[in-house]
């Protein structure tokens, strides 16, 4: 009938077929651990948070609004209804050990004969993101989130999310220092 090599190929796409059923829960396991948020996911949200004692929402958004004006931040987005307001700000992302870096690399790995194109970060766009909420009559909730968008001299970009506790802990304390400014 059919050669016994030729059995074994066709045979092939029916036993592969019946070993993927080995595990028919993959794509939704990949599916949770790929969409999970992060382990230190609680941990970031509660630093990134601050407690205003006395300040109602309006006045807390308010200040946290100059604020980041006075840190250089564009407001694009203000929903002050629903206590949201999204501001950015663009600086120059080179680094010049970075660049020297990228270039000594260049001409060591020319030396060996092998050609070695340098990429380095060129621009950046930080984002602050703002949202109050009021907790009561007279105190208000306040997070504030930060992000880089960076982009390198080939025109390749990359995200980050800035959670170590400085940024927003000093954010928190100019929101404070004006707020006492005022009262």
């Amino acid at each position: 009938m059919f050669p016994r090599s030729c059995r074994i190929l066709l045979a092939s796409p029916l036993i592969l077929t019946l070993a993927a059923c080995q595990d028919p829960d993959w794509a939704n396991r990949a599916a949770l651990q790929i969409g999970a948020p992060r382990a230190e996911a609680a941990a970031i949200r509660q630093r990134q948070t601050a407690r205003f004692d006395g300040v109602p929402e309006t006045r807390l958004l308010v200040e946290a609004t100059q604020v980041l004006q006075d840190l250089g931040f564009t407001i694009e987005e203000s929903a002050a209804r629903h206590g949201v307001l999204a501001g950015a700000k663009d600086r120059d992302a080179v680094e010049t050990p970075q660049v020297v870096g990228q270039v000594a690399l260049t001409v060591a790995l020319l030396v060996l004969g092998v050609r070695y194109d340098p990429i380095w970060d060129t621009d950046q766009i930080i984002r602050a993101t703002l949202t109050t909420q009021p907790m009561g009559q007279r105190d208000s909730v306040l997070r504030v989130s930060f992000e880089r968008i960076v982009t390198n001299n080939k025109g390749g970009t990359r995200v980050e999310q800035l959670t170590e506790a400085e940024f927003s802990t000093g954010f928190f304390d100019r929101v404070r220092a004006g707020l006492a400014r005022q009262a």
